[in-house]
């Protein structure tokens, strides 16, 4: 076995993994946003069986790919994707703590009293979801297009955590004497924009890792390069 075939493999078996930690990930994301929308006592906990099983594969991975960047000295894109899988995977893992805070918002309220959700909650909550499963995709494909499509969907994210925290502030006035609970709200409409935020990254390092090109920040340079 050549060394070039040696090295396509533990990289089919890197993005295999990959795939594995980002279909552990939209689970968890789909978990905790079922949990904000219909809290439970119990959904702390359950999510933190999701949180361990995903901090196991983020080493795992990571120590894969150190093995493979001191084996195989990979060089130019080899390298890059090697370097943006790590990245990826720690995005991952940071998706995972975000999914068990918003959990624990689920749980607070539980205990306490239900209130309602602001009506962007839901569209958002699908809207992350969406983005981390086309990121994902687009690192393990390489797709471009895809990753542009998640960077897109960045702007209406936002659009729908500003609506809303302009709900909660309604709602807040309102109802004074829950105030707590609806800034648990607020916290977990702040933790489903920043896995938006996460998942345009991930789409950003499948840029790097394919093309060589730095777009973060800078989205609109993205057609720059064939």
């Amino acid at each position: 076995m050549t060394q070039i075939r040696h090295f396509d493999l533990e990289i089919a078996e890197l993005k295999r993994s990959l795939a594995t930690m980002g279909d552990l990930v939209e689970r968890a994301i789909e978990f905790a946003t079922r949990a904000i929308a219909h809290p439970t006592v119990e959904a702390r906990e359950q999510a933190r069986v999701f949180e361990d099983q995903l901090d196991a594969l983020d080493s795992a991975i990571e120590d894969r790919c150190h093995q493979v960047l001191a084996l195989q000295a990979p060089m130019a894109k080899d390298l890059r994707l090697l370097v943006s899988t790590m990245r990826v995977t720690l995005d991952l893992e940071n998706i995972g703590d975000l999914a068990e805070s918003l959990a624990k918002r689920a749980t607070y309220i539980a205990r306490h009293r239900l209130v309602r959700n602001p009506d962007a909650t839901q569209p958002l909550s699908e809207l992350a979801r969406s983005m981390v499963h086309r990121a994902i995709e687009s690192f393990i494909a390489g797709n471009i297009d895809l990753a542009k499509q998640v960077m897109d969907d960045e702007d209406r994210a936002d659009e729908l955590t500003k609506e809303g925290y302009t709900e909660l502030r309604h709602l807040m006035r309102e109802e004074p004497d829950r105030i707590d609970e609806y800034l648990h709200l607020h916290r977990a409409l702040s933790h489903l924009e920043h896995i938006a935020d996460i998942a345009v990254s991930i789409a950003e390092e499948t840029v790097y890792a394919t093309r060589g090109q730095m777009v973060r920040h800078h989205h609109e340079q993205l057609g720059d390069k064939p």
